[in-house]
């Protein structure tokens, strides 16, 4: 049975954890968080000892297939280390922190309304005693993990570290979330003020506003990039998503304004796995909680996360009721609508996290990857995202690992897949939350 495996429990911040991000060229790993640092962590990735789990003849069961290649729990784990804590010049939280294509550049999105834009410096050419004092912290959580570290694939790698080039202004309010483009050439940041900015990267570490758009008539929660074309997702408070384009025409524009309508279908757990059932069952604690909890509003809910499937056809958005909604891309063209297709039952509470990658089903099987989600309720959960099998053009969603009370007590803020072209496609996990812990953890088989 497929199962999330916790395989690190990193040091955290000394506050609130609002956001991780795997770095999707090298072994990093990256968090920020209300004590306005951001820190970094290096991983090194075991070699592989886990066969392919055999599948029974006439067995085709999602949860079966999707077993095929993934680690055991007993397999070597990777080996995190904490190899930067960065003190920026922000002075409010920072609520968002986002990777450039390159891996080479970072982004971070402040309540100060601010967003940082910070590069490494070459250790090379760094002999500063603060960089030393840096790497001499990592190697003290465990000397001998920390070694196998900077050594994975046989060298030891260097850590330099991180400037900020530019900071960005305009926004009139708390910067709620940043992010670039599939090609690195653009940078979008949203705001409480009611605005996304389209910021265009050019050379030396320059940047050119070449849009603001105020569609929304509420605090812009988050934003994200399609993970090809240069389609932005906006998503708010005001109850709608905007899909955003530089029409051809004219300048950035919403050339579509989804508004939630599907009531949510309830959650089915198909799979016999103890793990599963136990994390997404109710029990008398979701009864309690839910006793002590205000009533919804009878107005239209909060989107509070997005997540493009990596084919970019699909749009995973998850809202204050707790449901998470596939829409679905009618055409190929770069306007072609989204219809929404499904609205699942999943959380207790607000979604506030979605991350999608590959992995799982295979495509042949109707497999469209795997979609992590987390939120108020504390829950972390990885669902099978695929082709309905009766042949018409739904979406099923099915849920196959999952933990109740990931962080504690606490909220989950923030779910991210590894990234890494080279890496566990659809295994490796990272979760931070109101606790300021970041956590990995991995989807494993085990009984």
């Amino acid at each position: 049975m497929a199962q999330l495996q916790l395989i690190a429990d990193l040091p955290g911040h000394a506050e609130p954890a609002w956001q991780v991000a795997f770095n999707p060229t090298r072994n990093l790993l990256a968090s920020c968080s209300t004590d306005k640092t951001f820190r970094l962590y290096s991983y090194a990735l075991p070699k592989s000892d886990s066969g392919d789990i055999s599948i029974e003849a006439g067995d085709q069961t999602t949860q079966a297939a999707y077993l095929t290649g993934l680690p055991k729990v007993d397999d070597a784990k990777p080996v995190f280390n904490l190899v930067g804590v960065t003190k920026t010049e922000h002075k409010r939280t920072i609520r968002s922190i986002a990777w450039a294509p390159s891996g080479r550049t970072l982004a971070t999105g402040s309540f100060d309304s601010t967003v940082g834009v910070w590069e490494e410096i070459d250790p090379e050419d760094d002999d500063s005693s603060e960089s030393s004092e840096v790497q001499d912290e990592a190697m003290d959580l465990d000397d001998d993990e920390g070694q196998g570290a900077r050594r994975a694939g046989g060298r030891k790698e260097k850590f330099g570290e991180w400037e900020c080039v530019t900071a960005l202004e305009g926004h009139e309010s708390e910067c709620k979330s940043v992010g670039f483009s599939s090609d690195g050439g653009l940078l979008a940041s949203c705001s409480r003020d009611k605005s996304v900015w389209v910021w265009e990267v050019q050379p030396d570490a320059d940047f050119e506003c070449i849009a603001v758009l105020m569609e929304h008539s509420q605090d812009v929660k988050t934003i994200a990039w399609h993970p090809k074309e240069e389609i932005l997702a906006s998503a708010s408070y005001d109850s709608h998503i905007h899909l955003l384009f530089d029409d051809p025409d004219g300048d950035w524009c919403p050339f579509q304004k989804l508004h939630p309508k599907l009531p949510p279908a309830q959650l089915t757990i198909e799979s016999p796995s103890p793990s599963l059932r136990s994390a997404l069952e109710r029990n008398e604690e979701d009864e309690a909680i839910e006793r002590l909890a205000v009533p919804p509003l009878e107005e239209d809910e909060t989107v509070w996360s997005l997540g493009w499937s990596p084919c970019g056809r699909y749009l995973a958005s998850g809202g204050d009721m707790g449901g998470i909604r596939i829409w679905t891309r009618r055409g190929t063209n770069p306007d072609s609508p989204f219809d929404e297709t499904v609205h699942t039952s999943a959380h207790s509470r607000s979604v506030f996290s979605l991350s999608w990658t590959t992995g799982g089903l295979p495509s042949e099987q109707g497999g469209l990857g795997l979609l992590a989600s987390a939120g108020g309720d504390g829950k972390v959960i990885v669902w099978q995202i695929s082709r309905s099998p009766d042949g018409e053009d739904g979406i099923r969603v099915e849920p196959i690992a999952a933990v109740r009370n990931a962080h504690g007590v606490s909220e989950v803020n923030s779910v991210h897949w590894c990234v890494r072209g080279d890496g566990p496609k659809g295994s490796m996990l990272a979760s931070c939350g109101d606790d300021g812990t970041v956590k990995v953890w991995r989807v494993a088989i085990g009984q």
